[in-house]
């Protein structure tokens, strides 16, 4: 191609030449110029054309390489970015914060009458005296309510936030958790829900499983803001209003200070009921699966069948809780309302042929879900009585169907005529005062009660109900060896009434600084059981607990 250009610019030149130099003109005549002036164009014409095909020919081919570099895969990484000089560029915005929390736990509880109860006392099964457990004592050390959480924050822009939360200690028990050799105690799901909160709107979206609605917050209507009790005892205090479960809620901040939320949760009962003869009044539990008035009752199931409620008793519900909150934060103090709406269900069957006989095989009928609605109202206040050295919090609740929203555990209904789940009416409420004399120090004093009405009937000589005054109660307070063998005597029906309690202590920081901290608490709490008047009286029974913890809260 270089020589093709070389002829080109030769032949350029020649013809400059002849064109110029006179000499040569003179010599040359006219025509014979002409002729070589048109063989000499020509002959560029030539070489032009060739050279345009070459360039055309180059074109084509470099066209070709080019989209073979372009889809073949590369071989070699990118080149590093050029290094100049001046300080570095600044990090890219934090999009995603991830936060470890919870506490490694070495615990002790002794309790003076035994409840097989570890750390969390079932304070409405406190042992009568028929019972050996009542003249034995409980001592346990244990590490299961040590704690594991995590918090992960995505910023979407200065207003939206989205959160995910998750909490479990190890307070399960699996198929083969005992104290023998290696306490191997199964994890526990305490919390698991995700939030969306619009600072601009003042919504904020929850969704999992938390602290209900209706659990009292220290400020506004705020996840992970809930004023808990400080006691080492994992079940709290009697009176206190709370549960951890399944829940939908919606949060708005309609004013300055003020804040309404509403949430669908996950439904369960807690039914007690008992049936006895009279005139003795002896008897026991009305099991799910008994006749009334010739209705067969069905209202809990166990789960089976491999599947993931083996074992696990569930009532028969059909439609979630309802729970509306308003709370106050007017500049002092942390004041609430709130409402709470129930539907109880259970399944019945009606004979065709008359009144249904237990055990029958040849009967039919019909079945019928008869569904009851339950309802209550509380509240609660927690006020800095001197600010950051006292204060104190108080919360109540009264309904019907309402005693699962508190620790104690009373009955939410019992069985009603018909075969329906009837409606206890009850109350709770608990009162504490909490105190920081000094930095890293906190003591606390609660006291709770919790309680419930009577609600029975009878069917000839046949006693239904809850606390029911034909039913015995007389042999709750005399150990034979029937009862001594860990069964419950047919004379001491004993339907709970009342639960009472009072508990103190302390909270102290021994370390905190760059590794932590560690904090020791001990505790005393006091617990009384008292059951409605039937034949024999109205026995009572309580326990002293006392509980220590030595806690490590690394994060």
């Amino acid at each position: 191609m270089h020589s093709k250009w070389g002829l080109m610019c030769g032949a350029l030149v020649g013809a400059s030449f002849l064109a110029l130099d006179p000499a040569a003109a003179q010599s040359v005549s006219d025509s014979e110029k002409i002729e070589r002036l048109q063989r000499a164009t020509e002959q560029l014409q030539k070489q032009l054309k060739t050279l345009q095909d070459e360039i055309a020919q180059t074109k084509k081919q470099t066209e070709k390489v080019e989209a073979k570099v372009e889809a073949a895969p590369a071989r070699y990484p990118a080149p590093p970015p050029m290094v100049t000089k001046g300080p570095p560029p600044p990090p890219p915005p934090e999009r995603v914060k991830v936060t470890l929390g919870g506490f490694i736990a070495a615990e002790t509880v002794w309790r003076q009458h035994n409840m097989v109860n570890d750390m969390g006392t079932a304070f409405a099964t406190t042992p009568f005296p028929f019972s050996p457990l009542y003249n034995e004592h409980e001592f346990h050390g244990s590490a299961r309510q040590s704690r594991i959480s995590l918090l992960v924050e995505g910023n979407i822009d200065p207003w939206q936030k989205l959160s995910g939360y998750y909490e479990s200690d190890f307070l399960g028990v699996g198929n083969t958790s005992n104290f023998n050799e290696t306490n191997s105690w199964a994890a526990r799901l305490r919390h698991a829900y995700f939030t969306y909160d619009n600072s601009g709107w003042g919504f904020h979206f929850l969704a999992g499983q938390s602290w209900s609605l209706l659990t009292q917050n220290q400020v506004g209507i705020t996840p992970r803001k809930e004023n808990i009790p400080l006691t080492i005892d994992a079940n709290y205090v009697v009176g206190f209003n709370y549960v951890r479960q399944w829940q939908i809620r919606a949060v708005g901040d309609v004013f300055p200070g003020i804040s309404l939320g509403v949430s669908v949760e996950n439904p369960a009962a807690i039914f007690l009921g008992s049936t006895a003869t009279a005139p003795l009044g002896t008897g026991g539990a009305f099991p799910s699966g008994g006749i009334v008035n010739g209705t067969v009752v069905n209202f809990v199931n166990t789960g089976g069948g491999g599947d993931f409620l083996q074992n696990v008793n569930v009532t028969t519900d059909q439609a979630p809780d309802i729970i509306e909150k308003a709370a106050f934060d007017p500049g002092w103090g942390h004041y609430e309302i709130y409402g709470l709406q129930r539907f109880f269900s259970d399944n019945t069957l009606r004979c065709i042929a008359g009144l249904c006989t237990a055990g029958s095989t040849t009967m039919v009928g019909t079945t019928d879900n008869k569904t009851t609605f339950g309802a209550g109202v509380g509240g609660s206040v927690l006020l800095p009585l001197i600010p950051k050295y006292l204060e104190l919090t108080a919360s109540g609740l009264y309904g019907r169907g309402v005693g699962r929203y508190a620790a104690g555990q009373l009955p939410d209904v019992t069985i009603g005529p018909d075969g329906s789940l009837s409606l206890v009416r009850g109350w709770s409420a608990m009162a504490g005062l909490v105190g920081h004399p000094w930095e890293g120090l906190d003591v606390y004093a609660y006291a709770g009660l919790e309680e419930v009405q009577p609600n029975f009937f009878n069917v000839g000589t046949t006693l239904f109900g809850l606390g029911n005054p034909g039913f015995s109660n007389a042999g709750c307070l005399i150990t034979t060896p029937f009862s001594f063998a860990g069964n419950t005597p047919a004379n001491c029906i004993a339907n709970n009434r009342r639960l009472s309690d009072v508990t103190v202590g302390f909270w102290q920081n021994v370390y905190k600084g760059d590794y932590g901290r560690v904090a020791v608490g001990a505790q005393y709490e006091y617990i009384k059981r008292e059951v409605f008047e039937g034949v024999g009286g109205a026995p009572s029974t309580d326990n002293n607990i006392v509980l220590t913890s030595l806690r490590y809260y690394p994060f």
